[in-house]
Protein backbone atom coordinates (compact mmCIF):
# COMPACT_ATOMS: atom_id res chain seq x y z
CA UNK A 1 0.00 0.00 0.00
CA UNK A 2 1.36 3.41 -0.96
CA UNK A 3 0.95 6.23 1.55
CA UNK A 4 1.39 9.98 1.32
CA UNK A 5 2.28 11.78 4.56
CA UNK A 6 1.65 15.51 4.84
CA UNK A 7 3.17 17.99 7.27
CA UNK A 8 0.67 20.83 6.94
CA UNK A 9 1.68 24.46 7.20
CA UNK A 10 -0.13 27.66 6.27
CA UNK A 11 2.46 28.58 3.62
CA UNK A 12 4.39 25.38 3.05
CA UNK A 13 3.68 21.67 3.20
CA UNK A 14 6.10 18.82 3.49
CA UNK A 15 5.51 15.43 1.90
CA UNK A 16 6.82 11.90 2.24
CA UNK A 17 5.93 8.71 0.40
CA UNK A 18 5.82 5.26 1.95
CA UNK A 19 5.21 1.77 0.68
CA UNK A 20 4.03 -0.71 3.30
CA UNK A 21 4.55 -3.71 0.99
CA UNK A 22 8.32 -3.21 1.01
CA UNK A 23 8.53 -1.07 4.17
CA UNK A 24 10.18 1.97 2.58
CA UNK A 25 9.73 5.69 3.05
CA UNK A 26 11.30 8.80 1.56
CA UNK A 27 10.74 12.56 1.63
CA UNK A 28 9.76 14.35 -1.55
CA UNK A 29 9.92 18.03 -2.43
CA UNK A 30 7.92 20.35 -0.18
CA UNK A 31 5.38 22.77 -1.61
CA UNK A 32 5.18 26.49 -1.00
CA UNK A 33 1.65 27.33 -1.99
CA UNK A 34 -0.46 30.41 -2.71
CA UNK A 35 -3.85 29.11 -1.61
CA UNK A 36 -5.62 25.92 -0.56
CA UNK A 37 -6.79 25.19 -4.12
CA UNK A 38 -3.17 25.21 -5.29
CA UNK A 39 -2.18 22.82 -2.49
CA UNK A 40 -5.08 20.45 -3.22
CA UNK A 41 -4.18 20.35 -6.92
CA UNK A 42 -0.60 19.48 -6.02
CA UNK A 43 -1.74 16.70 -3.70
CA UNK A 44 -3.98 15.30 -6.46
CA UNK A 45 -0.93 15.20 -8.75
CA UNK A 46 1.04 13.32 -6.09
CA UNK A 47 -1.81 10.84 -5.62
CA UNK A 48 -1.83 10.09 -9.34
CA UNK A 49 1.95 10.04 -9.76
CA UNK A 50 2.61 7.72 -6.81
CA UNK A 51 -0.62 5.69 -6.92
CA UNK A 52 -1.52 6.70 -3.34
CA UNK A 53 -4.26 4.84 -1.47
CA UNK A 54 -3.90 6.43 1.98
CA UNK A 55 -3.02 9.91 3.21
CA UNK A 56 -1.58 10.64 6.64
CA UNK A 57 -1.90 14.16 7.97
CA UNK A 58 0.19 15.39 10.84
CA UNK A 59 -2.10 16.31 13.72
CA UNK A 60 -0.72 19.12 15.88
CA UNK A 61 -1.30 18.55 19.56
CA UNK A 62 0.18 20.22 22.60
CA UNK A 63 2.58 18.14 24.70
CA UNK A 64 -0.25 17.38 27.14
CA UNK A 65 -2.38 15.93 24.31
CA UNK A 66 -4.78 18.86 24.00
CA UNK A 67 -5.49 20.54 20.69
CA UNK A 68 -3.05 23.25 19.64
CA UNK A 69 -3.74 26.55 17.92
CA UNK A 70 -2.98 24.87 14.57
CA UNK A 71 -5.31 21.91 15.06
CA UNK A 72 -8.39 23.70 13.69
CA UNK A 73 -6.49 24.76 10.56
CA UNK A 74 -5.42 21.17 9.92
CA UNK A 75 -8.97 19.92 10.48
CA UNK A 76 -10.37 22.51 8.05
CA UNK A 77 -7.79 21.63 5.40
CA UNK A 78 -8.50 17.92 5.87
CA UNK A 79 -12.23 18.45 5.35
CA UNK A 80 -11.49 20.23 2.06
CA UNK A 81 -9.05 17.52 1.05
CA UNK A 82 -11.56 14.72 1.71
CA UNK A 83 -14.09 16.41 -0.61
CA UNK A 84 -11.60 16.22 -3.50
CA UNK A 85 -10.38 12.65 -3.01
CA UNK A 86 -11.40 9.77 -5.21
CA UNK A 87 -13.35 6.96 -3.52
CA UNK A 88 -11.10 4.43 -1.86
CA UNK A 89 -8.45 6.91 -0.71
CA UNK A 90 -8.50 7.18 3.05
CA UNK A 91 -7.16 9.87 5.35
CA UNK A 92 -5.89 9.50 8.87
CA UNK A 93 -4.44 11.89 11.41
CA UNK A 94 -1.11 11.02 13.01
CA UNK A 95 0.13 12.72 16.15
CA UNK A 96 2.95 14.98 15.02
CA UNK A 97 4.27 16.02 18.41
CA UNK A 98 8.04 16.46 18.23
CA UNK A 99 8.20 15.56 14.51
CA UNK A 100 9.73 18.94 13.61
CA UNK A 101 12.23 18.61 16.45
CA UNK A 102 13.16 15.08 15.34
CA UNK A 103 13.49 16.26 11.73
CA UNK A 104 15.73 19.15 12.74
CA UNK A 105 17.95 16.86 14.80
CA UNK A 106 18.27 14.37 11.93
CA UNK A 107 19.08 17.12 9.45
CA UNK A 108 21.73 18.82 11.59
CA UNK A 109 24.14 15.96 11.02
CA UNK A 110 23.43 15.84 7.29
CA UNK A 111 23.24 19.55 6.49
CA UNK A 112 25.03 22.06 8.72
CA UNK A 113 23.68 25.07 6.77
CA UNK A 114 20.43 26.26 8.42
CA UNK A 115 19.00 27.87 5.25
CA UNK A 116 19.44 24.66 3.29
CA UNK A 117 17.98 22.61 6.16
CA UNK A 118 14.94 24.87 6.36
CA UNK A 119 14.06 24.20 2.69
CA UNK A 120 13.56 20.49 3.32
CA UNK A 121 12.58 20.49 7.00
CA UNK A 122 8.84 20.18 6.30
CA UNK A 123 9.32 17.08 4.14
CA UNK A 124 11.59 15.50 6.72
CA UNK A 125 8.87 16.22 9.31
CA UNK A 126 6.39 14.44 7.01
CA UNK A 127 8.86 11.55 6.87
CA UNK A 128 8.91 11.39 10.69
CA UNK A 129 5.08 11.30 10.71
CA UNK A 130 5.13 8.48 8.15
CA UNK A 131 7.75 6.49 10.02
CA UNK A 132 5.81 6.83 13.26
CA UNK A 133 2.72 5.42 11.52
CA UNK A 134 4.62 2.58 9.83
CA UNK A 135 6.34 1.56 13.08
CA UNK A 136 2.94 1.10 14.73
CA UNK A 137 1.65 -1.11 11.91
Amino acid sequence: MKILAIDFGMKRMGFAIGNTAINTSAPIDPLTYKNTTHALEHIQQLITEYDIVQILIGYPLNMDGTKSSSTEQVEHFTRRLKKTLAPGITTQYVDERLSSFEAEEELKSLQPNFKKRKKILDSISALMILRRFMEKK
